[in-house]
């Protein structure tokens, strides 16, 4: 297997703004808002790619390269770039779609047929913080690594001004992830390998660095030399087979709270191994220590019951009087009382729903 190249977390490049026209020209593309664009025209930004060339990247590009053997280059889904200034040459950068021009490029060595590609150019030319975020948000398909993406985070913290929560808002991940993927890409070289290689996966090292950098070396280091081939290191392989020791303490009311912490405390120092040869004694292993404290519940009282609401009294119904229009039921309606005005009819808009009209 050839030495995996990490990609750099600086990138120096300044960009110039080149012509779009004339760079789709030279390059004998044709004129349309996504341009069809000759592959070897195509130019990965040397460095600016994080994609790490693993064997599990080969196999995903490999993967695309077969299945655009099969069927065909997507024509909706189009590379991205830009055209900058080179030598006062225009030259079309790639921006996104690194993993498919690949793929392309490896189907051509395999005597493909496939001349050009979709592109569609942004201008005016996007910063290179925009390309730097862009490297993650818009890798949905197969999203970068945590190595990856801690590569990205530790080109974006380089900037002037740069802020963990904006950076974090703009990736759309927390701070605290944010730690995490630094602290792998800034980790010892030996993790790192061992994450690169897939020895160990990014989560249970990003675990371990964070108890103790050193120790998480050592740890991972003898668990990779003793993994069967193509199987990666669990958590389980990592440390001695763990035991739990219970011990119970008795509390009795009215009882002095200092011998009930002598109790417990004299409990954990006859669990936990210490080193002897030191003046003050030290812990000799890892672990953790879990305090249950059992004592009755307070009482609650409970909640008064609801008295039924009373109902409420029928009102009696007036009596039914027939006046002289001869109809059974009808009311009569006093000198003194007005006569109830209809309100005004109310059409609604055939093209508004019910639910929508303001009455």
């Amino acid at each position: 297997m050839k030495k995996e190249a990490i990609p750099s977390s600086k990138i120096d490049l300044h960009l110039t703004p080149g012509s779009v026209e004339p760079a789709m020209k030279a390059a004998e593309a044709s004129s349309s808002k996504v341009y069809k664009v000759p592959v070897d025209a195509i130019k990965p930004i040397p460095g600016f790619n994080v994609r790490v060339q693993s064997t599990d990247y080969a196999e995903h590009r490999d993967n695309i390269a077969a299945l655009i053997k099969a069927n065909g280059y997507d024509q909706t889904k189009p590379l991205a770039g830009f055209v900058a200034k080179e030598d006062d040459k225009n030259v079309i950068y790639l921006t996104d779609g690194h993993t498919r021009l690949d793929a392309v490029k490896q189907l051509n060595e395999d005597d493909g047929k496939i001349e050009s590609l979709p592109v569609i150019v942004r201008s005016p030319p996007p910063s290179m913080t925009d390309l730097t975020v862009a490297l993650h948000t818009n890798n949905s398909g197969r999203p970068l690594t945590p190595f990856e993406l801690g590569v990205v985070v530790k080109r974006l913290m380089k900037e002037d001004g740069a802020k963990k929560d904006d950076i974090a808002t703009r990736l759309g991940v927390t701070p605290r992830y944010l730690d995490d993927v630094l602290l792998l890409v800034n980790g010892p070289k030996e993790v790192r390998s061992a994450v690169l290689d897939g020895k160990v996966s990014s989560t249970l090292a990003i675990q371990e660095l964070r108890k103790d950098p050193e120790k998480a070396v050592k740890k991972i280091t003898e668990a990779v030399s003793k993994a069967k081939p193509g199987k990666k290191v669990t958590k389980k392989a990592l440390g001695p087979k763990m035991q739990k020791i219970q011990s119970t303490v008795a509390i009795e009311s009215d009882a002095d709270m200092k011998e009930i912490v002598k109790a417990a405390a004299k409990q954990i120092r006859d669990a936990v191994p210490v080193n002897d040869d030191e003046e003050t004694p030290l812990a000799a292993v890892d672990g953790t220590i879990t305090i249950t404290v059992e004592i009755p519940a307070p009482e609650t009282p409970k909640p008064a019951a609801k008295k039924p609401a009373k109902k409420p009294a029928k009102a009696k119904k007036p009596a039914k009087e027939e006046d002289d229009i001869g109809i059974p039921g009808a009311e009569v309606i006093s000198e003194d009382d007005e006569v109830a005005i209809l309100p005004p009819a109310i059409k609604g808009d055939d093209d508004v729903p019910d639910d929508g009209l303001d009455i």
